[in-house]
């Protein structure tokens, strides 16, 4: 669907919002502005990687830019869709699904496009959406970051199978948010030798959205750091756990040999000492007892018990 969104003061750009690009709004796009086949398959892609592009035949500006998706009930952990601008002439286009609409919700408020309105020029409005789409990388992270640390509180105790499900998705959400963060940093810096004339504002406005797109990198690197320290101690914990078990098992298992080996010579059918007397099982239990008790005495000198 194609939305034409009004501004509440007189702007010289116009803002068109795509959600969910149909075929009907394909031929549109082709016959009221011109837009190439070409540029439609790149908006219409759901699996695009941020960069920025130019059409000389319409004069075109595409511009793709990753933003977080949430975790939902099919994906456990966070992902990254584009977001798709297009600037020709004095008209911005945005185009984005439902699971990124989040990003151009917000704008839907008559004090915020209040506020848009007050851009210079369309670069401006531009540089506004990207700033916008940029701070909820931080937010992702922090998110993330929380959950790690109620993992971490959980270290102390007995860690099980869903703690380390919800370890790994915080590992995956991490690679996401880490790949997505460093392509957009590429296409932001491409934008600086492109043929796309920002005005001063939408430079100083650029700028910022460097920056923060700087802070979200260093924020998602230090997050992935603590995460596999996390996973590692986990791992670690984990595996020492499994060494205690199997030596206990180990141990066990060689005491308890003993009664199974004297039993076993006294139940042959053959001549054999201490054989005789109505209490002869007596002695071979205390026998075995005292076996198993110097066998858990010389194991324990040795630190194996």
């Amino acid at each position: 669907m194609i939305k034409q969104q009004i501004f509440p003061i007189e702007t010289d750009f116009e803002w068109y919002d795509v959600s969910g690009l149909s075929e009907a709004d394909s031929r549109r796009l082709q016959t009221e502005f011109y837009f190439t086949p070409e540029i439609i398959s790149y908006v219409s892609d759901l699996h695009e990687r941020p960069h920025y592009d130019y059409d000389q035949y319409t004069d075109t500006h595409l511009l793709v830019y990753d933003v977080p998706v949430w975790p939902t009930s099919s994906s456990k952990h966070f992902t990254s869709r584009p977001i798709t601008f297009l600037l020709q002439d004095k008209n911005l286009f945005t185009f984005h699904t439902i699971e990124t609409s989040y990003v151009f919700d917000e704008f839907n408020d008559p004090q915020v496009l209040r506020r848009l309105s007050h851009a210079q020029d369309v670069t401006e409005l531009l540089a506004t959406f990207l700033m916008y789409a940029s701070q909820y990388f931080q937010r992702a992270i922090t998110q993330l970051d929380g959950e790690r640390n109620d993992l971490d509180g959980k270290l102390s105790d007995d860690i099980d199978n869903k703690d380390l499900v919800e370890l790994s998705n915080i590992e995956k959400s991490l690679v996401y948010l880490s790949s997505s963060i460093q392509t957009d940093q590429m296409m932001l810096h491409s934008l600086q030798h492109s043929r796309l004339n920002f005005s001063k504002a939408a430079k100083e406005r650029l700028d910022d959205v460097l920056i923060e797109s700087s802070q979200s990198s260093e924020m998602v690197q230090i997050s992935r750091q603590v995460t596999k320290t996390l996973s590692s101690t986990s791992n670690n914990m984990m595996n020492n756990n499994l060494n205690d078990t199997m030596q206990f098992l180990t141990v066990w298992s060689i005491v308890l040999t003993i009664p199974t080996i004297l039993t076993g010579f006294y139940g042959m059918n053959v001549k054999l000492p201490i054989l005789g007397a109505s209490y002869d099982w007596i002695i071979i239990i205390l026998i075995a007892v005292l076996l198993m008790v110097w066998l858990i005495f010389l194991m324990r000198k040795h630190h194996l018990f």
